[in-house]
């Protein structure tokens, strides 16, 4: 089945890369800006963290809450990080590009799926517009914490 993009941000920071990948990677960051994550749990030390590590993730969205099985399929500190979920619908595939710039970090995330059945197939094509409202408002918030970690380390 054919790999279908949902979901593309992409933003300017200004802010030294490596503070961006840790607020992007790290659970003491992540939890504080992604208000879907409720916790994740790693299969060895987060701080080991490489290509092949695995994690269940459990998130809530809307009113129900998900748990779901993750690896990272790619892990390339602090420039490239691609995160594969399976769920019923079929294939999650998470990817995060980080580039440094003369200004700071240029910050890219990408969200496709794989479906796992034509049903889900046009369900994803048909509705993938809404990926937009569910994840603009956690990318948003991760930059104004970036800025916040950032400000707080220059102070």
């Amino acid at each position: 089945m054919e790999e279908i993009r949902c979901y593309s941000f992409e933003s300017e920071l200004d802010a030294n890369i490596d503070l961006v990948f840790e607020c992007l990677s790290k659970d003491k960051h992540v939890l504080k800006w992604n208000s879907q994550i409720i916790e994740n749990i790693f299969d060895g030390n987060e701080n080991d963290l490489g290509e092949g590590s695995t994690f269940i993730t459990r998130q809530k969205i809307g009113k129900k809450v998900y748990e779901l099985e993750g690896i990272y399929t790619k892990y390339e500190t602090p420039y490239y990080v691609n995160v594969e979920t399976k769920t019923k619908e079929g294939l999650s595939k998470t990817e995060y590009i980080l580039r440094e710039t003369p200004e700071g970090t240029h910050f890219t995330v990408n969200v496709y799926l794989v479906p796992s059945n034509w049903t889900y197939k046009i369900i994803t094509k048909m509705l993938k517009w809404s990926f937009k409202f569910i994840y603009d408002d956690q990318f948003n918030s991760f930059i104004e914490y970036v800025y916040q970690m950032e400000y707080e380390r220059n102070e």
